[in-house]
């Protein structure tokens, strides 16, 4: 009979593994940037005011040990040790990515990376790598307690299973965000909000707001294809128009592309979509601007449809 220490055993001992197999690919990947010699200008970079050679063998002894740290820790040959020193490198992630991220400093992670990400390919920070660091953290601490404690072999079921768990909530954490779907680059969570919200960040969304706004606080949405529809009605006036937003993204890294039209519900064909979303906390993100914006090369139209 296998008992419950066993089970909850096995299955931390599967994640340190599988926190160790990042460790490996992350090292790896500084080790190979460092030994080509590219150039990255990252958020921890700018953070510690390293110049480019300091930076480089920093990046070189950093990967060395994420390396070695991994390879302690997926043999599995001394797991005290290994859980240590899991621990120690996800308490100086967390530390050093939390200052980066309160002190708001450009620029993004860098952790697994095999080519300098430049110009609008760069992910921005976020707090999902100082959650990774995190479950280095508690894995490390944990995989510490029950080395000491563990009297058997971890029982290989709940081991892989451990492995597969903490494999896919690291791979999670690491993936740049938002994961978009594969044909429309529509974001995978919260699909709608996400759009509504780069929405309201777009000039063509703020000049609209100044000239036929304010809008009320509920907003029509339908979806044709990859094609997003937003219904907008002004509080007072416009004679009972509705401002209709069509958008979608052309690329990925790309802004989305807005047309914009005008539409008369009274008109006969013309049907309201019949979901209806709360705007209410988008509304108060919208940037004033003054004076014509330049469209920097994006489709931005306007018509008015009878």
């Amino acid at each position: 009979m296998i008992g419950i220490n066993q089970v909850i055993g096995s299955v931390i001992s599967g994640c340190a593994v599988s926190c160790g197999a990042v460790l490996v690919v992350a090292g790896a990947s500084k080790l190979y940037r460092g030994i080509r010699g590219l150039d990255d200008m990252t958020a921890i970079r700018r953070a510690l005011r390293m110049p480019r050679r300091q930076w480089r063998l920093f990046g070189l002894a950093a990967g060395v040990t994420e390396c070695v740290t991994g390879a302690v820790v997926v043999s599995g040959a001394y797991p005290v040790l290994g859980g240590a020193s899991l621990a120690a490198l996800g308490a100086v992630f967390c530390a050093l990515l939390a200052y980066v991220l309160v002190k708001q400093v450009p620029g993004g992670c860098g952790c697994i990376s095999w080519r300098t990400a430049t110009g609008a390919e760069a992910e921005a920070l976020t707090w999902r790598a100082v959650a990774r660091g995190g479950m280095l953290l508690g894995t490390g601490i944990a995989s510490m307690v029950v080395s000491v404690a563990a009297a058997d072999a971890p029982r290989p079921y709940w081991f892989g299973a451990g492995v597969v768990a903490g494999g896919t909530v690291l791979v999670l954490l690491s993936m740049p965000g938002p994961v978009r779907t594969p044909v429309c680059r529509r974001p995978l969570w919260r699909k709608t909000r996400t759009t509504l919200r780069a929405l309201a960040s777009h000039e063509m969304f703020a000049a609209m707001a100044d000239s036929a706004g304010p809008f009320g606080p509920v907003a029509r949405y339908r979806r044709t294809g990859c094609t997003d529809e937003f219904w907008f009605t002004a509080l007072a006036g416009q004679g009972g128009q509705a401002v209709v937003f069509q958008v979608h993204r052309p690329a990925h890294g790309a802004r989305l592309a807005v047309h914009t039209s005008l539409r008369d519900p009274r008109t006969p064909g013309t049907n309201w979509p019949v979901r209806a979303i709360t705007i209410a906390d988008v509304l108060p993100e919208i940037p004033r601007r003054a004076g014509p914006r330049p469209n920097g090369g994006r489709r931005n139209e306007a018509s008015h449809s009878p």
